[in-house]
C-alpha cells in the first residue's frame, strides 16, 4: 500500500526538529531551526499560532504539558514565574513546552503568551528535555555532560552526577518516581526523582549506550549500544536478563506499549523485532536504503513506523514484520514523527521544512481481520483479543464518532450461547457521515 499525505503543513522557514499530537488528538505542535514553535489544527492542517522568543536560534524539541500541571493552583504552580501579569486569566488552558540551544520556555495554547522561562546554569548547548508524567518536573541535558533535574520553571535544580561521559538519552519512569540515563561512558544509571541520587548502575556495555528506556510495566530496562548489542536488565537488581545483537552499532530501540515486542535499528539499515517474553528474535525488516532516524510503535502495538534520512517512511505489521505501507511525501530526512492518540493518523516533520499529516486507518483493516480470524478459531478457549473490542469507525479520518447513529445493546442473532463463550455487549454502527 502506498500512502500520500492528506495535508502538508507549511509555515516553518527551516528544518523541523520535533512534532507531537496533543492528548486529545486535536492539535499538533512543532519546533524548528527557524527559532519558532508552531501550533496546528490536526483536522485540516491550518496553523493556529506561532510562538517566538527563544534565545537560541535552533528550537530542538517541543511537547504538550500534561493537563495536571497548570500555571496557577497546581502541583507546580509555586515554582512558575509567569511572564505576563494577566497570566491567570485562563489558568486551565493547555500548555506547550519547548527547548532551544539555550533555554526552555512554557507557552499558553489559548493566548499564545510565554508563561515561564528557564536558563540552565551550565556550560554547553542544551540538547533536549523530558517531562515527568505529571508535568511538574523537567529533565534536561547539556553537551558538557551536565544533566539537570528541576521544576518546570527551573527552580530547585539538581545536577545528576555520576556519568563519566556525555548523556545520550534520559527519561522518566511511568509513575515519575525514577529517572533513567545512558551515556558515552557505556553505562546506564537509575536515579531517584525526588532526591536526584543514583540508585544503581547497569554495567556491561563496552561502548557508548545510545538509548535506554523502561518497559511499560517498569520491571525491565532496555538499552542499545555502539558495541552492537541490545540488552535487557532487571530494574530492581541491575542483572542482565537477555542480550541480543546486530551486525552494526545499534542506535535506536523501543518497547511496544503492550510490552511484548522490542524493535531495534542499527547502522546497517536493518530493523530487528524481538520477543520480550521469549527473549528471541522474531523478524528482520529490510527496505530502508539510508540511515534510519526514527522507530516508533503505534499506541495499540499493531504497527511499527520507521523513518530515514532520505525521507522514506514505512509502516510494518507486528509481529510478522510485513510491510503494510510506504508513506511518500517528504523530500528530505524525517527527523520526528508522532501517532495520534487513537493511532489512526500520523504527523511527520522533515528537513524539507514541512510537516505531513497522514491517514493510516486503512492499514489496520487487514490486521483486524486477522485478529478476528484468530478469535473465531479460539472462541472455545475463552480467547478475546483486545482488537476485537475496537470499533473500526474509530480508526477513520476525520473522526466521525460524534455523528454515528448507534443501536445500543446489540447482540448476535443466535439462540444458543455456548457455555465456553458468552458474547460481550456490542454496538452496531448504522451510518457514518463525513
Amino acid at each position: 500500500m502506498k500512502l500520500t499525505p492528506i495535508h502538508t503543513l507549511e509555515g516553518h522557514e527551516s528544518l523541523i526538529n520535533s512534532c507531537s499530537f496533543s492528548k486529545d488528538g486535536n492539535l499538533i505542535v512543532s519546533s524548528s531551526a527557524d527559532g519558532t514553535v508552531r501550533l496546528w489544527h490536526a483536522r485540516n492542517g491550518d496553523q493556529i499560532a506561532a510562538f517566538e522568543g527563544h534565545d537560541g536560534g535552533m528550537v530542538q524539541s517541543c511537547a504538550f504539558v500534561p493537563a495536571g500541571c497548570k500555571i496557577q493552583k497546581s502541583p507546580c504552580a509555586s515554582d512558575i514565574d509567569t511572564s505576563d501579569d494577566d497570566s491567570d486569566e485562563d489558568p486551565d488552558q493547555p500548555l506547550v513546552i519547548s527547548a532551544s540551544d539555550e533555554d526552555i520556555k512554557v507557552w499558553g495554547v489559548h493566548d499564545g503568551k510565554e508563561k515561564a522561562s528557564m536558563l540552565l546554569d551550565c556550560d554547553g548547548m542544551l540538547q533536549g528535555f523530558a517531562l515527568s508524567p505529571d508535568g511538574s518536573k523537567v529533565l534536561s541535558n547539556m553537551d558538557d555532560q551536565c544533566i539537570i533535574l528541576s521544576t518546570i520553571r527551573g527552580k530547585e535544580a539538581v545536577t545528576l552526577e555520576g556519568h563519566e561521559g556525555a548523556a545520550k538519552s534520559f527519561c522518566f519512569s511511568k509513575d515519575g518516581s525514577e529517572i533513567l540515563t545512558s551515556s558515552t561512558d557505556g553505562s546506564v544509571k537509575l536515579w531517584d526523582t525526588d532526591t536526584g541520587d543514583e540508585i544503581r548502575s547497569f554495567e556491561g556495555h563496552t561502548k557508548s549506550v545510545w538509548k535506554a528506556s523502561f518497559s511499560p510495566n517498569n520491571d525491565l530496562i532496555l538499552s542499545c549500544s555502539a558495541d552492537k548489542s541490545l540488552r535487557l536488565w532487571d530494574r530492581a537488581t541491575a542483572k542482565e536478563v537477555a542480550k541480543f545483537e546486530h551486525k552494526s552499532p545499534i542506535h535506536l530501540s523501543a518497547f511496544s506499549d503492550n510490552g511484548r515486542w522490542i524493535a531495534s535499528a542499527s547502522r546497517d539499515k536493518e530493523i530487528r523485532i524481538w520477543d520480550a517474553e521469549e527473549k528471541k528474535q522474531m523478524n528482520i525488516l529490510t527496505g530502508h536504503k539510508n540511515f534510519i532516524w526514527n522507530i516508533q510503535f503505534s499506541p495499540d502495538s499493531m504497527l511499527l513506523l520507521s523513518t530515514s534520512s532520505d525521507g522514506a517512511m514505512m509502516l510494518w505489521a507486528m509481529p510478522t514484520g510485513k510491510l503494510v505501507a510506504t508513506l511518500t511525501g517528504h523530500t528530505e530526512g524525517v527527523k520526528s514523527c508522532s501517532f495520534s492518540p487513537k493511532g489512526n493518523a500520523l504527523v511527520s516533520s522533515s528537513h524539507d521544512n514541512t510537516l505531513n499529516l497522514w491517514n493510516i486507518s486503512g492499514c489496520y483493516y487487514p490486521l483486524y481481520v486477522k485478529e478476528m480470524a484468530t478469535f473465531l478459531d479460539n472462541r472455545n478457549k475463552k480467547f478475546m483479543p483486545s482488537a476485537v473490542y475496537l470499533i473500526i469507525a474509530e480508526y477513520t479520518w476525520p473522526d466521525c464518532m460524534e455523528e454515528l447513529e448507534i443501536e445500543e445493546e446489540y447482540a448476535p442473532e443466535t439462540s444458543v450461547i455456548e457455555e465456553s463463550f458468552t458474547p460481550v455487549q456490542r454496538r452496531r454502527i448504522k451510518s457514518c457521515k463525513f
